[in-house]
């Protein structure tokens, strides 16, 4: 029997770690233990070392060669930046999440007026007319079949299964004998709700695409592809922003930092967006002195952004 070999690195202690920056040419000082002892180094380390890496020297080695002058404090206050940039911007993206999610299941719940309208597999879209982005290449018959049998065990379950009922889920079958959309909405994530509109017939789409433009202020049409685009994308950051990984980098559906800005603009009104980018351009001063500016503006290249 074939037996993988197991290449992963050896545990290190705090003091073994410090001494592998130093070896790498990472400069430390008496309080980066203490930060070691708060954060991972992995996550530190590994997730923003990029813009400090000597990337000619790291040719002729095996190893990371970290440019000359590079500290600890400096890769560590890149990762605090980004710490602060995705509970900025998550901040934004859960109001946009409660606006998505609501014009989509009360535009359901307009059409389909039975309490349990969206446990009925006629209520959805046939996969012919399936709804899907531009760049999509995939078998729609294939997906169409997966993704609703897929969300109606989803939603079946919330509704079912007595191990994993939410408590305000319980109480209302309990008392009325159904559970409907609107009350089971807080129980949906962004991506259930993603799958859930992708799934729904065009008139539903159209009505949501309405109620969200409506919210925001906008004039100008939004149709169900591009609302598609913005669920979609702007669940992703928001998965980003929610399990603590790398932002300013980020890249959900070929969408960049600032593209999540701009689909933020088509559910969100503008004095919303003006204050996260008030607050956006205010985080940003408050690192100018902080991070070296070769590095802030390889920061703002993937980020997309001229601040």
């Amino acid at each position: 029997m074939y037996k993988r070999q197991v290449l992963a690195k050896e545990f290190k202690t705090f003091a073994q770690l410090i001494e592998l920056l130093e070896r790498r040419g990472v400069a430390t000082d008496p309080t980066t233990v203490d930060c070691l002892r708060r954060e991972s180094y992995y996550a530190v380390i590994n997730g923003y070392k990029g813009p400090f890496l000597d990337k000619n020297a790291a040719q002729s080695s095996s190893d990371d060669v970290f440019r000359e002058g590079t500290s600890f404090k400096n890769i560590y206050d890149l990762f605090l930046f980004d710490r602060e940039l995705r509970q900025l911007t998550f901040s934004y993206l859960a109001r946009a999440e409660a606006v998505l999610k609501n014009a989509v299941v009360y535009s359901f719940c307009n059409e389909y007026r039975s309490a349990d309208a969206y446990l009925n597999r006629s209520n959805y879209v046939a996969s012919r007319d399936l709804l899907v982005p531009k760049a999509f290449r995939g078998n729609k018959g294939y997906q169409h079949s997966k993704n609703l049998a897929e969300l109606l065990n989803l939603l079946n379950d919330k509704v079912s299964n007595e191990q994993r009922m939410r408590p305000f889920v319980r109480h209302y079958l309990n008392k009325y004998g159904a559970v409907p959309l609107w009350v089971l909405q807080n129980d949906l994530t962004f991506g259930n709700i993603s799958h859930f509109y992708q799934l729904q017939k065009r008139g539903v789409q159209n009505a949501a695409c309405k109620l969200v433009s409506q919210t925001a202020n906008r004039n100008q049409r939004l149709e169900p592809v591009m609302l598609l685009r913005v669920i979609q994308v702007l669940s992703g950051f928001r998965n980003i922003c929610a399990h603590d990984e790398r932002l300013y980098c980020a890249v959900v559906r070929g969408a960049r930092f600032s593209d999540m800005c701009s689909l933020l603009c088509r559910v969100l009104p503008d004095d919303e967006t003006k204050a996260m980018l008030d607050e956006l351009g205010r985080l940003v001063g408050s690192y100018r002195g902080l991070i070296a500016q070769d590095v802030l503006y390889s920061v703002f290249k993937e980020m997309n952004i001229r601040v």
